[in-house]
């Protein structure tokens, strides 16, 4: 499957979707962008930002992955994790606190995490990457600050950039060693009903990503490799008549990408 033929059968996914859609997708040096620059609401992906500066404050010093934070009741959120569903489970490192909030995209791991690095030190470490659209204005599940109309924001085009940030390490912000960490973490994503949802264990592919949701929106954004293929692409959904929706069309997509990895990487093979 060649480049166009990809774009093809992504466009041809979203052709009558009543939803709103952001896609971009970026593959040896050529793009398919579909409303790469629109601002949507960043859901659970705003954890990606919020990672690479809790990485970044591990470099310095100002965090130390072993420490044991105590997570006191009134700090415990719900939606999606399973912090708030554990008896008698309070206390964690800062490193569980990290795999909780992207392996299972915990809230409340995420909100300890966001309050120990500063909203604002986020926020300025996303711009430095060059993610000019993405904006952390809550934590996750505040519901008072969302009704005043505080939301957290990002484009696909920005996604895609933190994920080179953390894959590719063509900027000395952050370092090796993080970036490894970060795309190890990624790797481990239990939440696997979109872009990954045909990956079969016996397929020569590996997808490291993250996603997010809320009411209406379905979003995510993941690196595909197979031997020298590899394919960068964010899915951004809103305004979903139901998210069940958003995530049918989103793991549709990443079927057509998944093929395009795998019979790619065969034709670079056969021609070593």
């Amino acid at each position: 499957m060649n480049l166009e033929k990809l774009k093809a059968s992504i466009q041809r996914e979203i052709h009558e979707a009543q939803a709103q859609y952001s896609i971009l997708l970026t593959s040896r040096g050529e793009s398919l962008a579909i409303n790469g620059d629109k601002i949507r609401p960043a859901a659970s992906l705003a954890k990606i930002p919020i990672l690479i500066e809790v990485c970044r404050q591990i470099d310095s010093g100002k965090l130390h992955p072993e420490k044991l934070v105590y997570i006191e009741e009134e700090q415990v959120v719900g939606g999606s994790g399973i912090i708030s569903y554990l008896s008698n489970s309070n206390i964690y490192s800062y490193l569980n606190l990290i795999e909780l909030m992207i392996i299972v995209s915990d809230n409340t791991a995420a909100n300890i995490l966001l309050d120990s690095v500063g909203i604002d030190t986020v926020n300025h470490t996303v711009e430095k990457l060059g993610a000019k659209d993405t904006v952390i204005q809550r934590k996750f599940m505040d519901t008072e600050a969302q009704g005043l109309g505080q939301e957290n924001y990002t484009t696909a085009k920005d996604m895609i950039t933190l994920l080179k940030a953390i894959t590719e390490g063509h900027n000395s912000y952050i370092s090796s060693k993080s970036r490894e960490f970060m795309k190890n973490i990624l790797a481990k994503q239990q939440l696997t009903n979109k872009l990954a949802k045909y990956i079969q264990p016996s397929m020569p592919v590996s997808i490291f990503h993250k996603t997010g949701e809320l009411c209406g929106v379905e979003h995510d954004v993941a690196l595909l490799e197979s031997n020298k293929e590899k394919v960068y692409i964010a899915v951004l959904s809103d305004q979903l008549p139901s998210n069940a929706e958003g995530q049918r069309t989103i793991a549709q997509i990443g079927k057509h990408v998944i093929d395009y990895v795998i019979s790619n990487s065969k034709t670079t093979l056969a021609n070593f």
